[in-house]
């Protein structure tokens, strides 16, 4: 064990060496060069810790650009909005946004993170929250104390009779019995309690938030979702508490959101945060009805998914059945072909043979194909969809707007991929690019790439203008 631990130090080793040391990012940034920001990342900052998600939007990277190109009582369009960094940023500084995600966990997160709630009355419909739930908090406290501990079989069926459990596949292989029931009762203390729906909303997500902590799969990213070796030893020894895991989330989550409504001015916002479910491959259909988008967007800030990097459908496999996205496996696996940068896309769902006429690209294709015909055609079908986005934005900005894109480079097959560069020229079809720097990505949540011997990533800033 000592020995896993020295590696683990050493793989995260922190150097700063070959990149500019910064407090925060300078106005105009060089271009070509890579900043190091000594700043602290904004992560704790209003409700950006609502919910733990992977390859989050790095805010001091979203405060630049809104401070740059954004002013107030403006819109902000991010295509691809993730867990809602821009929108939440946006929105203390009296900007509107727009945001659009495929998945239905990161959209619920996007709102309830970017909606203002008055602290003093959430904090009251916890304490409601409680007293539905105090005839059970110790219901199940012998087991709870006890390592490894669960309820048995026939306890567990009497007890989830009146409740809702979702049709998860081999349950109890992902949580203890009676993790099962704890949590059904706190999604039905939710449902009971007198809340409005943008308050039930904040506290689906903070049970959503617990839900992977007190499950029996690994808490680290790195294997999606995976009850492994490792963490079935774990399992043997933990103690688990649902009770005071979603308290405690609760009451952290409630001093975020009072730093929101405080920073908003402790009143309705001037600006709102809207969020769209949808694909963005069809941008222009999404927000064809969209008040905000009339005229156009002045400014887009975006991050796109990595290629083949975050699983995010299987990340949220647990939290997507207990909010009631998907019912069964069959609908879970049919929104999992819809996101942009999968592991895999199906040939029966894409199998264009497109050439870039970009050499590096399209010679990086041949390499992974002589290797995995599946996972070249992926890589393919991320840069074609790619390149169908940046022809949709042009449609849906103004002509004098900016473009922000945050991407970092990928790997497949142990063949490198230049994201950024390829990003950068598939778009100038339809934009200039003005600007390019990148920043050191120190403790990005990624599901690959931290182990790369001194612990740092790297993420392109490119700067567009229409053309």
């Amino acid at each position: 064990m000592k020995t896993r631990s020295k590696r683990k130090l050493k793989g995260r080793e922190i150097r700063s060496d070959g990149y500019k040391r910064v407090e925060k990012l300078p106005r105009l940034p060089k271009n070509g060069i890579s900043y190091w920001l000594d700043s602290p990342n904004g992560r704790h900052e209003y409700t950006h810790q609502l919910f733990r998600f992977p390859a989050k939007f790095h805010p001091p990277v979203v405060r630049w650009a809104l401070r740059n190109y954004g002013r107030k009582g403006s819109v902000v369009l991010d295509p691809f909005t993730g867990s809602g960094t821009v929108q939440v940023e946006a929105l203390v500084r009296s900007i509107s946004s727009v945001g659009i995600d495929v998945d239905p966990v990161a959209c619920l997160i996007a709102e309830a993170k970017a909606t203002p709630l008055n602290p003093g009355r959430l904090r009251k419909e916890l304490e409601e929250i409680r007293l539905i739930l105090a005839p059970f908090i110790k219901a199940h406290l012998d087991r709870e104390v006890r390592a490894g501990s669960d309820i048995s079989e026939r306890r567990f069926e009497e007890e989830a009779a009146t409740l809702n459990i979702p049709a998860i596949l081999n349950i109890t292989h992902w949580f203890r019995r009676y993790v099962i029931i704890d949590l059904a009762r706190i999604f039905d203390a939710i449902g009971r309690a007198n809340l409005t729906e943008v308050e039930k909303r904040f506290f689906l997500i903070i049970i959503a938030a617990v839900i992977r902590r007190v499950s029996n799969a690994d808490p680290d990213p790195v294997s999606g979702l995976e009850v492994t070796s490792i963490q079935a030893e774990r399992n043997l020894t933990r103690k688990i508490k649902v009770f005071d895991d979603f308290f405690a989330k609760a009451e952290q989550s409630i001093e975020g959101m009072e730093r929101l409504w405080k920073a908003c001015g402790e009143k309705k916002p001037v600006a709102v945060a809207r969020v769209i479910q949808g694909n963005t491959s069809e941008l222009a259909e999404l927000l064809d009805d969209e008040p905000l988008a009339q005229g156009g967007f002045p400014l887009v800030i975006t991050s796109p998914p990595y290629c083949r990097a975050v699983d995010y459908s299987r990340r949220h496999q647990l939290e997507m059945y207990w909010l009631g996205f998907v019912q069964n496996p069959a609908e879970h696996v049919a929104l999992a072909h819809t996101y942009i940068g999968r592991k895999l896309v199906r040939a029966p769902d894409w199998n264009e043979p497109v050439d870039f006429g970009i050499r590096r690209l399209d010679d990086a294709l041949r390499r992974i194909a002589d290797k995995d015909v599946n996972k070249a055609r992926t890589v393919r079908h991320y840069f074609y969809t790619m390149q169908e986005v940046f022809a949709a934005l042009l449609r849906v900005v103004r002509k004098t707007a900016t473009v922000v894109c945050v991407v970092g480079d990928s790997v497949c097959c142990k063949i490198p991929i230049a994201t950024a560069d390829f990003i950068a020229e598939l778009a100038t079809e339809h934009f200039m690019l003005k600007r390019r720097f990148s920043y050191a990505l120190r403790n990005h949540y990624m599901q690959y790439g931290l182990w790369n011997g001194n612990g740092i990533k790297r993420e392109h800033v490119l700067v567009f203008k229409p053309r």
